[in-house]
């Protein structure tokens, strides 16, 4: 008779397989001598999330901004902001998340499979997607994969509990993504005798919330959606919907999702189940390739491939075709090759958060401890979260001016008079990062990254000064700077 685990040792099954993360933590604890998130956009969050608690909404005191591209989650780290520990929070609810995620998957598999196999291909599931390097992101899309396997492992039960539709609600408030997963689920339960009352309630939930935001935005004369959703993708986006150019190049670089997502459709109708086939692979795979995006540290597409591997193993293990062994072999072949990129983001995690720790926050550290001025930059987490004056945000996450006046191609030098009236005259920025920069500006040095570029864009921050007297006020700032430690002498050079 074959082993079944009771549910405290099914417990400690998912406690293990959750472990990785836990593991993760502490190399990035080693590497950067304490918690250094490997990605700078955790601390526009936490800063957007201070302000909040405050009773505003922006990154600057008496300036609205929308620097983050989820409405849920920078509400649900404010109410901790005033305390020290702050930085923490979410690392901790991203350590619940992937606990969470390798529960529900540990309990699918284990139907499938002895469960000392299911602890197993569960690891490895949680690896190839990423998850266990998404905790150590500090952003939202850890939750984002975890309601998202919520969901399309309800379905795969057709158990519609409180954890699937809160789930369904909360994950586009999470991400905007999840409305390619929501809006194709409310539309298929809605066709499903004894879930339409729900669904319609569940639907009229999401679209006052991402309505209401969206009026909340524009009525502080922004467009509909934040401006760091318009920053990262480009604000030519749109147009390249339009012209099918985001759509094309994200079926080239997730090539396994489409096909994983045809074959389990192909299945799904010669199961005669059309709804299936159509509304929940079909459209929620069309609406992420068409709106979504790939990569950027294994965290876009992370959501897509969880959902449509859940369907198509789902699937898959209601035929016959799992008998043929070859076949199987196959799979997981592929499922590892499609993989490879993520598993190396998730082992270079704890030189990501070395990178962060070593180029954005030395710069928050120099504002902060040295400088102690408003400022123009482009990496703006750590500077924000550290600096108490005004951050002038060069790449338009927290300034829709800036990204307005950038994307016109005749704006010319656009920054030098923002600047000004802004009255800032200190910036750190990418070089390549503004195309033409003011002539008054003084090069007074250069923060160069010690080790090797895993997440930055580029291994060299600049800092200029708009007059001579504020490059002589950086230039002492900067002289404190390298006399704090061997390691910032290293790295920083002054101009002659």
């Amino acid at each position: 008779m074959p082993w079944r685990p009771s549910s405290q040792q099914f417990n400690w099954l998912a406690l293990f397989a959750a472990a990785p993360a836990l593991v993760l933590t502490a190399q990035v604890y080693v590497t950067t001598s304490g918690i250094v998130y490997s990605l700078d956009d955790a601390y526009i969050h936490l800063a957007l999330a201070r302000h909040i608690l405050n009773g505003h909404y922006g990154i600057n005191p008496g300036e609205f901004s929308a620097p983050s591209s989820s409405i849920l989650w920078p509400f649900v780290l404010a109410p901790f902001t005033f305390t020290r520990w702050s930085e923490f929070l979410p690392l901790a609810l991203n350590l619940v998340s992937i606990l969470v995620a390798v529960w529900w998957l540990l309990r699918w598999l284990s139907d499938l499979m002895p469960p000392i196999w299911a602890f197993f291909a569960t690891t490895a599931v949680a690896l190839s997607l990423n998850l266990y390097g998404l905790v150590l992101t500090g952003m939202e899309n850890s939750w984002q994969v975890t309601l998202t396997i919520v969901i399309a492992l309800s379905l795969v039960h057709g158990r519609f509990t409180l954890a699937f539709w809160t789930s369904l609600v909360v994950l586009p408030l999470l991400r905007y993504e999840g409305l390619a997963i929501s809006l194709p689920v409310l539309a298929y339960l809605v066709l499903m005798p004894g879930q339409r009352l729900m669904a319609v309630l569940a639907g009229g939930i999401i679209a006052a919330a991402v309505g209401g935001f969206s009026l909340f935005l524009y009525s502080h004369g922004h467009s509909f959606l934040p401006s760091s959703v318009f920053a990262k993708k480009g604000v030519s986006f749109m147009s390249d919907i339009g012209r099918s150019t985001a759509i094309e190049h994200n079926v080239r670089m997730q090539l396994f999702l489409v096909v994983c997502a045809a074959a389990a459709a192909v299945l799904y109708l010669h199961q005669s189940k059309y709804k299936e086939a159509v509304l929940l692979v079909g459209l929620p795979t069309l609406l992420h390739l068409t709106f979504g995006s790939y990569g950027w540290f294994g965290r876009y597409h992370i959501y897509a491939y969880a959902w449509v591997l859940i369907l198509f193993v789902a699937v898959y293990a209601r035929t016959r075709l799992y008998q043929v062994v070859f076949l199987n072999v196959v799979l997981v072949v592929c499922l590892g090759v499609s993989s490879i990129e993520n598993i190396k983001v998730t082992l270079n995690t704890a030189s990501a958060s070395r990178n962060i720790h070593d180029q954005q926050r030395q710069m928050g550290l120099i504002l902060r401890d040295h400088l102690d001025e408003p400022v123009a930059a482009n990496d703006i987490g750590f500077v924000v979260l550290y600096g108490r004056h005004y951050v002038l945000d060069v790449l338009g996450l927290a300034s829709y001016e800036a990204l307005r006046r950038q994307a016109d191609p005749a704006a010319g030098d656009w920054l030098g008079p923002l600047m000004e009236a802004k009255k800032v005259e200190q910036v750190m920025i990418y070089d390549d990062w503004v195309r033409q920069k003011p002539a008054n500006w003084i090069r007074v040095a250069t923060l160069t990254l010690p080790g090797s570029k895993v997440v930055v864009p580029f291994d060299q921050v600049d800092f200029y000064s708009a007059n001579p007297a504020a490059a002589a006020r950086m230039r002492k700032a900067l002289i404190e700077y390298r006399k704090g430690s061997r390691q910032a002498a290293k790295m920083l050079t002054l101009e002659p």
